[in-house]
């Protein structure tokens, strides 16, 4: 780790229990050598469960992480602090692309509340995550097959009727 690792915020002796746990490859990236012995492993440090990428994520920004934790990187299991980011990074990062590209944000066409529920795709096209979380307990029913409609019938996005159909795969003809 460098020395300008963030210090204020990370428990005493994390740094060092991660370290025993991982090693540096050649290529930059960091590997997680501890049990299990797959991807980033599980570890507890005092009294508290930790996976390898949230450590390394608060060995690198001195805060606990929001969100699910991944490695940015092209090596899904790279635990190195300087390429694990939390969801409010990805997400940050995603609308920095949409601005810089020029996206054009078409208007939600649901009442959900963006600032909370306003998510970024990794192109940097926004959704809804609040419409496409089927398994959420705030999911509306644009998209979702709550809406009572039937048939309803599987799509990449999940369970869909027809009134709700993805927009790319409209107009979804039935064989007569």
């Amino acid at each position: 780790m460098s020395a300008a690792t963030p210090t204020e915020g990370v428990p005493d002796g994390l740094a060092i229990e991660f370290a025993k746990r991982t090693r540096e490859t050649e290529n930059g990236h960091r590997e997680w050598t501890g049990r299990p012995a797959k991807g980033g492993g599980r570890f507890r440090h005092k009294g508290r469960d930790y996976t390898a990428f949230q450590a390394a994520f608060i060995l690198r920004h001195g805060r606990p992480p929001v969100g699910s934790v991944r490695p940015s990187c092209d090596v899904p299991t790279c635990c190195s602090p300087a390429h694990v980011d939390d969801q409010e990074t990805r997400q940050r990062d995603r609308a920095a692309l949409a601005a810089v590209l020029g996206v054009q944000h078409r208007a939600p066409s649901c009442d959900h509340d963006q600032a909370v529920h306003g998510r970024h795709r990794a192109d940097g096209r926004r959704y809804c995550n609040a419409c496409n979380n089927p398994g959420a307990a705030d999911g509306c029913a644009h998209g979702n097959p709550r809406c009572g409609a039937h048939p309803a019938r599987p799509y990449p996005c999940g369970w869909r009727c027809d009134e709700h159909q993805p927009a790319r795969t409209r107009p979804y003809f039935t064989a007569a």
